[in-house]
């Protein structure tokens, strides 16, 4: 118990964002990203988690090859749709997302 304590205090306070953090904070958005309709609460949550972590310019880097990433593998998404998620969350988005974004 008292290695785990200590390792808490070990791990840097700047952490960057991590491909799994954004997953978890964004898959509540997928349904929306899909077929449209209500955007769940789960979903506006995950991306206000999302934009609070984003502190550094990696982490922004890191958020957007993910995202990129993993919404390729996602079969029927309307990038459209996805691109509304911020303003519809109450958030903005440095970058709108499309299959060629770089």
């Amino acid at each position: 118990m008292a290695v785990l304590v200590v390792s808490m205090f070990l791990v840097p306070a700047h952490a960057t964002v991590t491909c799994e953090q954004v997953t978890f904070w964004l898959t509540p958005c997928i349904s929306y990203g899909v077929m449209g309709g209500i955007v769940v609460p789960g979903c506006c949550s995950g991306i206000k988690a999302l934009d609070d972590a984003e502190k550094t310019n990696e982490d922004v880097r890191t958020a957007c090859y993910c995202i990129k990433d993993r919404a390729a593998k996602i079969p029927g998404l309307n990038y459209d749709r996805v691109n509304e998620l911020p303003g519809i969350c109450g958030t903005t988005c440095p970058f709108k997302l499309s299959s060629s974004l770089d």
